[in-house]
């Protein structure tokens, strides 16, 4: 069962989809938080897949448009991830006051997983857990890295006769390209640091994909954080899979190791 709707979250107001088990007692509630220039679907649908398998196992979830995407109002967060985390705040909020939910665990992508780490970061959030994917983190290192990645996508896709042509012909879309490859290198002003410690200790799991440029970096940085604060945590990578998993098996192994990670923690206490 799937009820929309809005909720508020500041002056905005931010569509929902709430998917429910069907004649099943609620055993958690899973809130999603999409990718910068995402919405409620995730990559590929990734997220509405997942809801609707989730729901089988006794598990409610909530996924929402951020402010400025999707169906929402307002503008979106930019470079202000405070704003990012308003939102999530709100969402949990909503969630936890519309259901009985014994647990809560988030699960956000890219921007998505940041903004959940900044507001376990500095907020007692009422979660258990969360499930983050190619987890960015701030600096230029980073902003680099993620700017050199998108370059070779593109150098690599004009190799191909028909792009080359479309390119030359003024037809290829030059200002979203160039957009794109902004939107990398600002990466480092996006994503705050934070030195003053974690308040969280709820159980974390980072997935990666070996193909992606910032995974290596990301995962020994996420690893040094949790030991040092003492979160207890796993860090998971797909072989070849790239930043956003586009390919359908990536996708398919991200729901099947998020779901056996999901009823651990469930049964655990």
């Amino acid at each position: 069962m799937s009820q929309l709707g809005f909720f508020d979250s500041g002056p905005n107001r931010l569509s929902f989809v709430c998917t429910l088990p069907d004649g099943r007692a609620i055993k958690a509630g899973l809130i999603f938080v999409h990718a910068a220039d995402g919405n409620r679907l995730g990559p590929h649908r990734m997220f509405v897949e997942l809801a609707d398998r989730l729901k089988c196992c006794g598990i409610a979830s909530l996924r929402f448009d951020m402010r400025g995407s999707g169906d929402s109002s307002g503008e979106p967060a930019g470079n202000n991830i405070n704003h990012d985390i308003e939102d999530l705040l709100s969402a949990i909020d909503f969630f936890a006051s519309k259901n009985q939910l014994p647990k809560v665990f988030l699960l956000g992508i890219s921007r998505g997983a940041r903004v959940i780490l900044s507001a376990l970061a500095e907020h007692s959030l009422p979660v258990d857990g969360a499930v983050l994917l190619s987890t960015p983190f701030p600096g230029s290192k980073a902003a680099a890295k993620k700017f050199s990645s998108r370059l070779k996508e593109y150098l690599y896709k004009f190799r191909n006769p028909k792009s080359l042509k479309k390119l030359l012909s003024g037809k290829a879309n030059l200002k979203q390209i160039a957009k794109t490859l902004a939107f990398a290198l600002s990466s480092q002003k996006r994503y705050r640091r934070n030195n003053d410690g974690f308040i969280t200790k709820s159980s974390l799991f980072f997935i990666y994909g070996s193909k992606d440029p910032i995974a290596a970096d990301s995962a020994l940085l996420y690893s040094r954080i949790c030991e040092k604060y003492k979160i207890p945590y796993r860090i998971a990578e797909i072989k070849n899979a790239n930043h956003s998993f586009f390919y359908y098996r990536w996708k398919e192994q991200i729901m099947e190791m998020t779901e056996k990670w999901l009823m651990a923690n469930i049964a655990d206490g």
